[in-house]
């Protein structure tokens, strides 16, 4: 078990990266991924937190799914596959509480700050 945590992480750390490289696309051109009547609007936080917390949601989602399955009796999904995407939806997960927690903190230390 303890090869298969490399392919999981590297899943996990590559959704990063994919979050990271739009991000850093959309700030160097100025612009988002939307496009309304030709033109393309810039990239809000607000959406790009959302996407990333709508993946997280989704891989939960296939995992407790994948999960019930195979609990429920269906035999043709492998258990490893199963263990896998739980441990990456528990990945995932616990990237995003982690993201949250450094967000709180930074909004609080400048909300702290004395101008």
């Amino acid at each position: 078990m303890i090869p298969l945590i490399p392919m999981v992480a590297g899943g996990v750390l590559s959704d990063i990266q994919g979050l990271a490289s739009e991000i850093t696309s959309a700030a160097s051109t100025g612009l988002g991924t939307g496009a309304i009547g030709g033109v393309k609007a810039k990239a809000s936080f607000t959406d790009t937190l959302k996407t990333a917390i709508d993946r997280v949601n989704s891989q939960v989602a296939t995992a407790s799914g994948a999960a019930a399955s195979y609990a429920a009796g269906n035999h043709a999904i492998p258990l490893s596959s199963v263990m896998v995407s739980l441990e990456k939806a528990n990945l995932a997960f616990q990237t995003a509480v982690s993201v949250r927690d450094r967000v709180t903190e930074a909004y609080s230390s400048i909300m702290n700050m004395q101008v």
